[in-house]
């Protein structure tokens, strides 16, 4: 896990790496030698198509992409920003919680959406969003992301586990005994379902099949997962959706950037728009937008990218006064922390 902090000193920019957790590498200086071709995953984190091993009927034309993401402004002045680690004990940054597989299969569209992430409201066009969406033809097959328990499998006509009855239509929801979070109960939620292959009270093993990709409920723009985690309580829509991004693990080569955007008294702020530049793309992520966002408990985040490529990337944000940039290092399988205070 990296941690950068830049002071503000007038209108100079510095930069100092914070000391690494022993056995985490420091950050390094110069760009790493790229990974070679059979090491990196079959999908990246810029898709453009279904992989060619994938079913590509049912697939909606109006299936968002990144490159179709309103942008965020474009910086016109680098102004100095302040960046700090989240709350720690003793020093030391939380520790990572990817304790999950990915709910899809290798071979079909086992990535995040990025224009409906987890806290987005979509540009203003829908609800601030609990989960992330998976976008498959119908009958895509979904996996257990950890060996667990089945607390529900159903559907939510008569019982709401969204905003209202009818909102995930057929849906499983898994208890994990695989991701610990302090003596906490971990669920995994899947939405959308046009089958379901299992039975409240089963136990299932990490990677099995347990259902297939559907539009049941209120499934905007076509058949897709959507896929939550909750801690706690499982039923609780408002009060117990964490970040998917902090538990599904990285591709081989890939890390996570995770921070938050406050103003100058701490207080969050809600759909700020970021820009992360890299290398291979330009990448757009928003900070949380709802109350029913939650951050992790270790990380307080606001804002979150997983799945990026190893490397330097630029983040740029703006506040109605100034423009803010930050360089950060994405070290694979971590999570690199960065705050931006507005002044």
């Amino acid at each position: 896990m990296i941690v950068r902090r830049l002071i503000a000193a007038g209108l100079m920019l510095a930069l100092a790496a914070c000391a690494p957790n022993p056995g985490i590498p420091a950050t390094p200086t110069k760009t790493p030698v790229a990974l070679v071709d059979d090491e990196r995953p079959a999908a990246t984190s810029i898709p453009t198509a279904l992989p060619p091993t994938a079913n590509t009927t049912d697939i909606p034309t109006t299936v968002p992409t990144e490159t179709t993401t309103e942008p965020a402004p474009e910086p016109t002045t680098a102004t100095p920003v302040e960046t700090l680690p989240p709350p720690t004990i003793d020093g030391a940054l939380p520790a990572e919680t990817y304790c999950m597989i990915r709910p899809i299969p290798e071979g079909w569209r086992d990535f995040l959406d990025r224009t409906y992430a987890y806290g987005s409201t979509s540009g203003g066009q829908l609800r601030p969003h609990t989960g992330g969406e998976f976008w498959n033809p119908s009958g895509t097959p979904v996996v257990a992301v950890g060996n667990g328990a089945v607390v529900h499998a159903g559907n939510d006509w008569e019982t709401a586990y969204g905003p209202d009855t009818g909102f995930y239509g057929n849906l499983i929801i898994l208890r994990l005994d695989t991701c610990p979070y302090n003596g906490r109960p971990v669920y995994a939620l899947y939405g959308h379902l046009s089958e379901i292959y299992v039975e409240t009270e089963q136990t299932v093993p990490q990677g099995e099949i347990i259902g297939t990709v559907g539009g049941t409920g209120v499934a905007n723009g076509g058949p897709h997962l959507h896929f939550e985690v909750r801690v706690d309580d499982p039923t609780s829509y408002f009060t117990s959706t964490r970040n998917p991004d902090l538990w599904i693990r990285p591709y081989f080569g890939y890390g996570t950037l995770a921070g938050r955007v406050v103003d100058a008294e701490g207080n969050y702020l809600r759909e700020v728009a970021l820009t992360i530049r890299g290398e291979d793309a330009v990448r757009y992520t928003w900070t949380y937008a709802g109350d029913e966002n939650i951050g992790d408990d270790a990380w307080g985040e606001n804002f979150t990218y997983g799945d990026l490529p190893e490397g330097w990337y630029t983040v740029t944000t703006r506040s109605e006064r100034r423009t803010y940039s930050e360089q950060v290092y994405i070290n694979p399988g971590q999570t690199t922390w960065l705050e931006i205070v507005f002044d």
